[in-house]
């Protein structure tokens, strides 16, 4: 049976088919095929050999600035064309040919000439017995205008020293008149605006740009560093030629950026050190002048020249890339105004030195790169609007147009401003990278060296430790990545010691943290501060060992009362300052010191009396926070501070509960609201610190609890300051400021990684600059005003090594800076990268909580493979008496000192044992590992079989990279990467 298909395709075609009538079927047809059914078939093929037919043949070979082919004398010239076939052409070369011969010589030519034929004669001859040891030229008059000193040349415009540029030239004075009259004809030329009219810079920049490249930087017989200060020169004034294009640009500077041309320097290539050599300036190229953005007023633009390599790889950079600069003496990078960590060659512009340092300070606290972009176009705007009125004035005083109708100012927009300064997103862009970039002299990314810091901070008494939660706001998809809280710990000094995000407040998900900072060597504790003490005081014995002495934080203790108060309430101050009154007291010493010095008035300069210290100052929280740095706090005994409390809770509690004998209340109500100042979970709170009472004594004499500061010179009060040594108060004050750090809601992790250490090492070294206070003599601190004493002067500490070593080299006796060494990396992570750590790698722990990863805890027997996370724990055996040696090669000092957790003094080593291996399935085998080892960024690791670190990620620059989202392409390393070393890449 056979089915008739409507839509089958026709095999063969009739003889006639019929015109298709309206209305009608389609016929079927039997040989057309696809190719021939489509309407604009005969139309494409009509296009496409039309677009063949007048396309333009690519051009092969050398070609002229302006795109035609090059000359070729085998080509274009009809004598050198015909001696390549045998043909004898008799007539004259080609006035471009290089083969002339007998042409006219000019002037020029034949003076070298005549010059290098004397110069060979006179070399060639010997000298003769009069020449020889003559003491012929050496006059009186020669020696004493040797000597005499250079007379400086009379500048015409005062606007800077780079102007002295006024020495006669060829014969014409070439000084600030000469070149206003030039840029003034140039920008007056409607060929030359045409021209210029997509440049950056403005047209009267190009023009005086123009002027100096060919009468100073390309003239030969010019001095050039008598026109340059440096590498900088200032737009001249000028009180004859006064064009408002010419006006606006009086005082804007150009750079020439020739390392070799300004300051005699052999650049080395930064892969194969070969010496780099001058190709061209992008001003020589396309007339482009490269902006660099600052405070101070309009961009500073240069000509920045391309050096390559022709001896080595052919690598080509640009003379202000930060590779470069990091590299250059001291004198001659400051000479460029930009910090060679920001000098990113990728981008079209660069900002200024004094603005990057206004932006390191600005961005830490708030992050607001919109505000710091502000700033640079402020600056512009703000300089217009000056010359602008500088311009108007002289023209209005001086008339020097006569009777002929004023020129109007040129616009700010278009033509004042071409180049606009980054936006916020560029600004905070820039600052990331510059964080992770490792190419300053010192060679050392200020992430790298900040995570350093905070690893060397030092415990040897009394440490905090607590959770925050409002920094995870400055985390990018903060869900996405888990983060929930912060756990931080701070030393006895108030230095933060750790800060990791964790998923939550469980102390398996900070163990890994602590067990870290647990093995530092100069982090011995004595005592420790928690908000849940005794809650997991089983963990910290066995981490930290028995003896460690645990104590509820003071805080901790007194917020939660205050937290079920009522702020609102009449007495609310009263009864604060009498909670605290039951916890603790004053030393009488100190206490009896600052009240003299309150009635005095030397401490507030107002003489206060008993009623303004009661009233004014006690009733609120001024006396805590003016006076309270002077004043020691000492803890209540338990029975007296439980005596306190109850006292305390009788004494502004409104009611008795019904069928209870006790004391009466003696509180009132509010007299406008009618509510008592406990609330519902006031009781509960109260009954907890009545029960924990013995855990909030001071665990070591007051002596140790605090440091001491002598007062300065010029202090009148003479009180000396008190700094705790509790840390938990220090802590809180810490999060505080933690919450302000990037500071600009959900940001990119790397850069609010950055923006946080940043502000967590200045932290620490703030605390440390106070306490370098106490220990400096009377002398020495009364050369520093008292207002200025906490001020930190500086915050990179390499940096300062880096200037002492070079004071070291110049041969000074003395170092000029009192450095602090770094310490060596000890693999912790803070922040988000232990949150990325824990995620990816997810450890295992015991049922005490603590972490049993390789670098922590008891790694296990199977050998690892290259595709396998080092970090990963295996299967343990349960009798750990038994080990099997491990298919890894373990060193000799790593089987001495196995890595595993602390044990005790006082516990056996099968109490130990036995708790590891409760958690462990059966049957498994424990074996012990060498801890790995950890490099410092800026050091190459060594080369010896399978390195775990150099897997993962190798350089700093690889580490951003790998913790992008959406990266594409291959992962960029630092020059100083192994795995460059390995390739041979650049």
């Amino acid at each position: 049976m056979t089915t008739n298909n409507p839509y089958a395709r026709p095999l063969m075609r009739p003889a006639a088919a019929p015109r298709q009538e309206e209305g009608g079927n389609v016929p079927q047809c039997t040989t057309m095929g696809p190719q021939s059914q489509r309407r604009l078939t005969l139309q494409e093929r009509t296009h496409q050999l039309q677009s063949e037919s007048h396309r333009k043949k690519q051009k092969t070979g050398q070609q002229t600035l302006f795109g035609d082919r090059a000359f070729d004398p085998l080509k274009d010239c009809e004598v050198c064309k015909g001696k390549i076939v045998g043909r004898a052409v008799h007539r004259a070369h080609h006035h471009l040919c290089n083969n002339r011969r007998g042409g006219a010589k000019t002037k020029s030519t034949k003076a070298m000439e005549d010059e290098d034929k004397r110069l060979q004669n006179l070399f060639a001859a010997p000298l003769t017995e009069a020449e020889k040891c003559s003491g012929k030229c050496l006059t009186k008059e020669a020696a004493a205008g040797h000597f005499a000193p250079r007379a400086k040349s009379k500048i015409a415009s005062s606007s800077s020293p780079a102007a002295s540029f006024l020495k006669p030239m060829m014969g014409t004075p070439v000084n600030a008149e000469v070149f206003c009259k030039a840029v003034t004809t140039k920008v007056n030329n409607a060929s030359f605006c045409q021209k210029h009219d997509n440049a950056k810079a403005p047209l009267a920049m190009v023009a005086f740009a123009e002027e100096v490249m060919e009468k100073i930087v390309n003239k030969k017989g010019v001095d050039i560093h008598n026109c340059f200060h440096g590498m900088t020169m200032t737009a001249p004034a000028s009180e004859k030629h006064l064009d408002p294009h010419c006006h606006s640009v009086v005082g804007q500077k150009q750079l020439h950026v020739d390392w070799k041309r300004m300051f005699g320097l052999d650049v080395p290539c930064q892969h194969c050190k070969a010496p780099l050599q001058n190709d061209r300036t992008n001003f020589s190229k396309n007339k482009m002048l490269f902006p660099t953005f600052g405070l101070d007023g309009p961009p500073q633009w240069c000509v920045v020249q391309s050096v390559i390599c022709k001896k080595g790889c052919w690598s080509r950079f640009d003379a202000n890339n930060s590779a470069i600069l990091c590299n250059l003496p001291a004198h001659a990078m400051s000479a460029y105004p930009v910090d060679a960590k920001h000098a990113d060659g990728d981008r079209n512009s660069h900002v200024g030195r004094d603005a990057t340092d206004v932006i390191d300070l600005l961005l830490p606290t708030c992050g607001n790169g919109e505000l710091c972009s502000r700033l640079l176009c402020n600056a512009i705007n703000r300089a217009c609007v000056a010359r602008a009125a500088s311009c108007c004035s002289y023209v209005a005083e001086c008339k020097p147009f006569g009777d002929e109708k004023c020129p109007p100012f040129i616009p700010k927009d278009g033509s004042h401003m071409r180049s606009c300064p980054p936006l916020g997103d560029t600004i905070r862009d820039m600052h990331d990278a510059a964080c992770g970039s490792s190419n300053n002299p010192w060679k050392i990314s200020d992430h790298d060296r900040h995570t350093r810091e905070i690893q060397g901070v030092a415990c040897s008494s009394i440490f905090a430790q607590d959770h925050t939660h409002e920094v995870t706001k400055n985390c990018c998809d903060k869900k996405k990545l888990g983060a929930e809280a912060l756990w931080d710990v701070s030393a006895e000094t108030g230095e933060i010691a750790s800060a990791v995000l964790v998923p939550s407040t469980k102390t398996i998900h900070f163990s890994h943290a602590a067990t870290q900072l647990a093995k530092r060597e100069r982090f011995k504790p004595k005592a420790m501060h928690s908000d849940t003490w005794p809650c997991k005081s089983d963990y910290w014995s066995r981490l930290l060992g028995h003896e460690i002495k645990g104590r509820l934080g003071l805080f901790h203790c007194v917020q939660r009362m205050m937290w079920t108060l009522r702020k609102r309430y009449v007495d609310y101050f009263r009864a604060i300052n009498s909670l605290l009154n039951a916890v603790y007291f004053y030393n009488h010493e100190d206490y009896e010191a600052l009240l003299r010095a309150l009635k005095d008035g030397t401490l507030s300069n107002t003489k206060c009396t008993d009623d303004d210290i009661m009233f004014e100052m006690k009733s609120t929280k001024t006396f805590r926070d003016r006076c309270g740095k002077h004043l020691r706090k000492e803890m209540r005994p338990v029975h007296s501070l439980r005596a306190k409390l109850d006292e305390w809770f009788h004494r502004f509690k409104c009611s008795t509960s019904s069928g209870t004998e006790g004391r009466p209340a003696l509180g009132r109500l509010d007299p406008m609201t009618q509510h008592p100042l406990f609330t519902s979970e006031t009781k509960v709170a109260w009954t907890n610190c009545m029960e924990k009472a013995e855990h909030l004594q001071d665990p070591l004499p007051l002596t140790e609890m605090y440091d001491v500061i002598l007062p300065n010179e010029n202090s009148k009060h003479g009180l000396k300051q008190h700094l705790s040594r509790r840390g938990e108060s220090c802590l809180e004050s810490f999060h505080l400021r933690l919450a302000h750090f990037a500071n600009n809601g959900s940001m990119r992790n790397s850069l609010a990684d950055n923006l946080n250490l940043t502000g967590t090492a200045r932290y620490n070294l703030s605390i440390r600059h106070r306490q370098r206070l106490s220990s400096m003599s009377l002398s020495d601190r009364s050369k520093i005003p008292s207002a200025w004493e906490e001020t930190v002067p500086h915050f990179n500490h390499s940096e300062l090594a880096w200037v002492n070593e070079l004071a070291t080299k110049a041969g000074m006796e003395e170092v000029p800076f009192v450095v602090e060494p770094l310490t060596d990396d000890t693999g912790e992570r803070f922040f988000s990268e232990h949150l990325e750590w824990m995620t990816a790698t997810k450890p295992k722990h015991d049922p005490q909580d603590r972490c049993l990863c390789s670098t922590c805890g008891v790694v296990p027997a199977t050998p690892m493979t290259l595709n396998e996370s080092p970090q990963q724990p295996t299967p343990l055996n349960n009798n750990p008496l038994q080990q099997q040696p491990s298919e890894l090669p373990i060193p000799a000092d790593a089987q001495q000192q196995p890595n595993e957790l602390p044990i005790p003094a006082d516990a056996g080593v099968d109490n130990v044992t036995a708790d590891v291996a409760a958690c462990l399935p059966m049957p498994m085998q424990l074996t012990m590992m060498a801890p790995p080892v950890f490099f410092p960024f800026h050091c190459t690791p060594p080369q010896f079989g399978f390195n775990p670190w150099l897997s993962q990620n190798c350089c700093s620059r690889h580490r951003q990279w790998s913790t992008r989202p959406g990266r594409r392409g291959r992962p960029p390393h630092d020059c100083h990467c192994q795995r460059l070393a390995v390739s041979g890449s650049g």
